[in-house]
């Protein structure tokens, strides 16, 4: 079938001189073959070569990583009882919803890459650029590399447990190597073969959700043949403290993080206002109800004590219990290494995304080199930058706790930004009345989303019941707050005194 070209508007935000915010119009073909920026005329460098199912291949390949296969016994330990962490993961998928319907009207009215940055530019134009720079060096110092460490982490770990049959008692530093050539595998793809990039991220998404369903299958028929043996008195144990509820939601906000992925490479999607809503929240739903049943399944296989002692390799163990030694120590490890690597490579698409983005703002130094794209049509120098940050998270951290550390430091700049994006969400609908809305988040999905990024931001910093770990409860939160308020004096650096934006890509004259 002929496809045909149809004129669609996307709307530019643009900061004057911190006095007020105005939108620019850009138009492009729904087919994504011609953009033009209807002032200057300059054609886009990156091609729109996802679809509606290439997009949610993205979404669910970001979402479905280690999260799934690692963080239940962390979860279990910080609340205390299956049944609490049963709920948890649930209360975690609504919330998920509640967040990605607000980001669809987000990405819909500002369908541009960038993701928050778009966002708060035109929510908060006051102090110039300060919040959309902010969340920028956030997200890009500590929110994507941290992130991308743990995944890439757990990665080393199940191809450890494939190597030597143990789910326990690895090298660290070899699991660690094993994440940093990771690391560099994804950034060789996403830089030099860009569409073979995407097609095996299609084919990593597809294994790791046929794992998922493996392991539901598994679970119910082993229900069925001898009956539960984790949920016997299922909340027996239940913590109250609500420090241990933050520590989990963490965990759980870790595992469902990426329904958010293409709002930051939406100029890469075609025709997105009709596919971001689908993609983003068909994605989100695939992937919420295999969660819920995975950990049903973990607990129906494996009892308490056995989920706890499993550390990061649950689903190792729990396949180990089920098919034996040779599948569970052997075969099914490798293809979870697989499926972690295939997420790792999603959210190192989505990462250079972000960072091109803020070069081609003048928020970065060097921005014309970082806002670059190569002859492959990648931004092949704003993933060498995320590659590198994130080996640095990767070897840094000390041994013992550091996935939880990573996951923790993580966690607290994504909500602290959720909250205010759905805050200028709230705002936009008075300040910018005229932004044509092709969806309307729902009042319910704004307000749990705004609520649970403050309980998110203030939790974290009362003590917990017992604190015997080896890095303070406060180390990870205070780290990111403390980034954070580094980012405001760089802010008045880059923008107020060397007025990077105004000698930016996207400079208007």
């Amino acid at each position: 079938m002929q496809e045909v070209d149809i004129p669609l508007t996307v709307h530019r935000v643009i900061a004057d001189g911190g006095r007020r915010s105005s939108i620019s119009s850009v138009t492009f073909s729904a087919t994504g073959s011609d953009i033009l920026d209807e002032e200057t005329a300059e054609p886009a460098e990156l091609e729109r070569t996802l679809g509606l199912w290439s997009g949610m291949a993205i979404v669910v390949g970001t979402i479905i990583g280690s999260g799934i296969f690692s963080t239940p016994s962390l979860i279990l330990a910080a609340v205390g009882s299956v049944g609490m962490s049963m709920v948890v993961w649930v209360l975690g998928a609504v919330v998920s919803v509640c967040a990605c319907v607000a980001y669809m009207e987000l990405g819909t009215m500002l369908p541009r890459s960038g993701g928050e940055k778009e966002y708060l530019q035109a929510a908060f134009p006051r102090p110039r650029a300060l919040l959309p720079f902010v969340f920028c060096l956030s997200s890009l110092a500590v929110g994507s590399p941290s992130g991308l460490a743990a995944d890439s982490a757990v990665t080393g770990t199940y191809f450890m447990y494939a190597a030597t049959g143990r789910s326990v008692e690895h090298s660290e530093w070899a699991q660690r190597a094993i994440g940093v050539a990771v690391a560099l595998f994804c950034t060789l793809m996403h830089g030099f073969f860009v569409r073979a990039a995407i097609r095996l991220q299609s084919v990593l998404t597809v294994v790791k959700v046929l794992l998922l369903v493996l392991i539901v299958t598994v679970g119910f028929g082993v229900g069925i043949k001898r009956g539960t043996r984790g949920f016997g008195d299922a909340f027996a144990g239940t913590s109250t403290h609500p420090s241990a509820y933050v520590s989990a939601l963490f965990k759980v906000f870790f595992a469902y993080s990426g329904y958010t992925a293409l709002n930051y490479s939406i100029d890469e999607l075609r025709n997105p206002v009709r596919n971001l809503p689908r993609a983003a929240l068909g994605g989100l739903l695939i992937t919420a109800t295999l969660y819920v049943l995975s950990n049903a399944a973990y607990f129906v296989v494996l009892d308490e004590a056995a989920v706890r002692n499993a550390s990061t390799a649950v689903a190792g163990v729990f396949f180990t219990e089920a098919f034996g030694a040779l599948w569970g120590q052997r075969v099914v490890p490798l293809l979870i290494g697989l499926a972690t690597l295939g997420n790792v490579m999603c959210g190192m698409f989505s990462a250079s995304r972000v960072l091109f983005e803020a070069a081609r703002e003048g928020y970065l130094p060097w921005s014309r080199v970082l806002g670059s794209i190569s002859r492959f049509q990648s931004p092949l120098v704003a993933l060498v930058v995320s590659c590198t940050l994130t080996i640095v998270y990767i070897v840094t951290p000390p041994a013992g706790e550091a996935y939880a550390f990573l996951i923790d430091i993580g966690g607290y700049p994504v909500w602290l930004f959720y909250g205010l994006a759905v805050v200028g969400l709230l705002i936009m609908r008075r300040s910018h009345r005229d932004l044509v809305r092709p969806f309307r988040a729902w009042h319910v999905a704004n307000g749990v989303t705004i609520a649970t990024a403050v309980f998110m931001c203030v939790v974290p910093f009362v003590k917990p019941e017992s604190d015997d770990g080896e890095i303070p409860y406060w180390a990870a939160p205070l780290a990111a707050l403390a980034f954070i308020l580094l980012s405001c004096v760089l802010w008045y650096v880059q923008v107020v005194i060397r007025r990077g934006p105004e000698r930016s890509h996207y400079a208007y004259k």
